[in-house]
Order: structure tokens, then sequence, then C-alpha cells
């Protein structure tokens, strides 16, 4: 064999060395799309009528109080509020633990909704036996 040669097939089976640990190097994390959707905010904006702050030379009508709410964390805290509400009542008058009979729970098309109405249920119903019991 010739020295050249020998040199040339040194040199390509390094190379192919190197591309196979780096292809079993590589993660699989670089394959997936990952996309992040932030959840709507709906933004009330508050503030006095006009004419509270007419002579005020520093008044903006763009100024003024925002509150901002996330419409899946308001449906979890309604849902909850609600279930709740009902498993108290349900408990008070002796019914089974039935949260899926109410049309609170039947009419929402929520997800958010209807998880937090079932734990809301669940506690408010167990809080009015340990009370009774």
């Amino acid at each position: 064999m010739k020295p050249n040669r020998a040199k040339q097939l040194m040199i390509e089976a390094f190379v192919a060395v190197m591309l196979i640990a780096g292809v079993g190097l590589t993660t699989a994390e670089a394959q997936n799309r990952v996309v992040y959707r932030p959840s709507r905010v709906i933004v009330y904006r508050t503030h006095s009528p006009f004419w509270y702050r007419r002579y005020d030379p520093f008044w903006s009508p763009y100024w003024g109080t925002y509150t901002y709410v996330d419409p899946i964390t308001a449906q979890k805290e309604q849902g909850y509020s609600d279930g709740r509400s009902r498993g108290k009542k349900d408990a008070k008058k002796g019914l089974a633990n039935a949260p899926e009979s109410h049309d609170h729970y039947n009419d929402s098309n929520s997800l958010a909704y209807r998880e937090a109405f079932l734990k809301g249920y669940a506690d408010g119903y167990r809080e009015e036996v340990n009370k009774v019991g």
C-alpha cells in the first residue's frame, strides 16, 4: 500500500467515526416543535368620567386603571364556587354525592369549569358532611 493511500484511508475512517458519534449525541428535542400560545387576556379599562378631570392639566383620556382578567382562571373560580355551593346544598338535603346531575355542570362547555366544579363540589360536600357528623 502506498503511504498516500494509507493516509487517505485513516482520514476517511476518522471522519466516519466522528459522523457516527455526532449522530449518536444529538438529542431528539431538536426534532419537536413546541408552540406556546398564551391564553387570552381580557382588559377592562376603568377611569373616571371626563368631567371630573376636565381642568387637570396632566389628565389624559388614555390614563386609567387597567384590570386584567384571564378567562381560564375566571372559569375555574366560577366553577369551584358553583360546585362548592351545590355540594353544600346537596349534603344539607341528604342527597347523594352526584355532581354530574347539576345543570351548571352539564351546560358548561369549558373543561376548566367542569374540573373546578367537581373539585368544589367534593370540597363543599365533604365540609358539610363533616360538619353534620
